[in-house]
């Protein structure tokens, strides 16, 4: 298989970090991005989950998720009177 050479800029502490983290799980750095590239074109995705605030409970971001895609939502009133005649008072 012919190899191809992948230049990227990274912070050099974040390579030196990377790099001591591959050799503790016996990869070199070199090996341990070829596991994730592979792993991305596997999968068709990042391989882990990324978002804007980890801190954000899981069922918070069902909600939030729900909310994008249009579901579990309740109907909308125009008014309040539309509103209460719905609920029946």
């Amino acid at each position: 298989m012919a190899t191809a050479t992948v230049q990227f800029r990274m912070d050099s502490d974040l390579k030196s970090r990377l790099e001591e983290t591959f050799h503790a799980m016996g990869l070199t750095l070199t090996t341990g991005m070829n596991l994730y590239a592979k792993a991305v074109v596997n999968q068709q995705r990042i391989p882990f989950e990324i978002t804007a605030s980890p801190s954000i409970p899981k069922a918070l971001q069902k909600d939030l998720r729900d909310v994008r895609e249009g579901k579990n939502l309740s109907k909308a009133f125009d008014t309040t009177d539309e509103l209460y005649k719905d609920l029946g008072i």
